[in-house]
C-alpha cells in the first residue's frame, strides 16, 4: 500500500536537517564547477526533465537540482528522497545524491554496479523491479580482479554478457573497484548515474565522485569510438 501524502511529508520533515546539510554542500559544489542550481524541482512539471534511473518513482522528491557542462561533458546533479516499499518488507526512507554524466556513445547496454552488502538496502528496488537484470560476475570475470568481485556485483541482461565483457576490460573493472566503492553505478540510455548514499555529504566526496565519473565516461567513450 502506498504511503499517503501527509505521512510522506511527516517522514520528509524528519530528514529536514540532513536535507539542509546536503543542500548546502551541493549548492557550493555546483557553484564551484559552474553548474546552474535550480533548487527544488517537481517531477510532474513538464519543464523539468527529471533524472531517471532506478531511483525514479512516482513519489520521489528532488531538491538542489543543478545542470551544466564540465570538462566537455553534460552533467546534472540532484538530491533525491523517497520512501521505499518492497513487497514483504517494511518501508524505509532513502536519500541519494545522484550525479549524471552524459556519454558521447549511446551503445552501452543497461547495467548496474551494485556495491556489495547494499543489495537489500539502498539497491533493493533493482532486484524487486528488474528481474531481467542478472548477476554477471561469475559469467564473464570469474578469474579477474578479486578486489572488484569483493566490492561490486554487476547486473545486466544475460543477453548482453558478451557486450559487457567486451566493453569492460580488466583494467576498467580494476579502476571501477578502486575509484567508486561505496557508490553505486547505473548506465542507461547513454548516461552514467552515480548514486551517493553517505549519511553526511561533503565536498571531498563530491569531488572524488566527479573525478571518477569523468574518468569512466572518457574511458567508455574511448573504447566505443570504433
Amino acid at each position: 500500500m502506498p504511503l499517503g501524502g501527509a505521512t510522506f511529508r511527516q517522514i520528509l520533515r524528519r530528514f529536514s536537517l540532513q536535507l539542509r546539510q546536503r543542500g548546502s554542500v551541493l549548492r557550493k559544489f555546483s557553484d564551484t564547477i559552474g553548474l546552474v542550481h535550480f533548487g527544488t524541482v517537481h517531477q510532474h512539471d513538464d519543464e523539468y526533465d527529471a533524472i531517471r534511473g532506478f531511483t525514479a518513482s512516482l513519489t520521489h522528491k528532488d531538491t538542489h537540482y543543478a545542470v551544466g557542462t564540465y570538462n566537455g561533458f553534460n552533467i546534472r546533479l540532484v538530491n533525491r528522497f523517497d520512501v521505499i516499499r518492497i513487497a514483504g518488507n517494511p518501508h524505509h526512507e532513502q536519500l541519494w545524491t545522484v550525479m549524471e554524466i552524459e556519454l558521447d556513445t549511446k551503445n552501452v547496454p543497461h547495467m548496474f554496479f551494485v556495491p556489495t552488502g547494499r543489495e537489500a538496502g539502498e539497491y533493493g528496488r533493482i532486484y524487486a523491479t528488474q528481474p531481467n537484470m542478472q548477476p554477471l560476475n561469475s559469467m564473464i570475470w570469474d578469474n579477474k580482479s578479486p578486489e572488484f568481485h569483493g566490492r561490486f556485483q554487476i547486473l545486466a541482461s544475460p543477453t548482453h554478457a558478451h557486450r559487457v565483457e567486451t566493453l569492460f576490460t580488466s583494467p576498467m573493472i580494476v579502476g571501477i573497484a578502486s575509484r567508486f566503492w561505496p557508490h553505486g553505478i547505473e548506465i542507461e540510455h547513454g548516461k552514467i548515474l552515480i548514486y551517493i548514499t553517505e549519511h553526511r555529504l561533503d565536498k571531498a566526496v563530491l569531488e572524488t565522485a566527479l573525478a571518477s565519473s569523468l574518468w569512466l565516461a572518457e574511458t567508455i567513450d574511448e573504447v566505443t569510438e570504433d
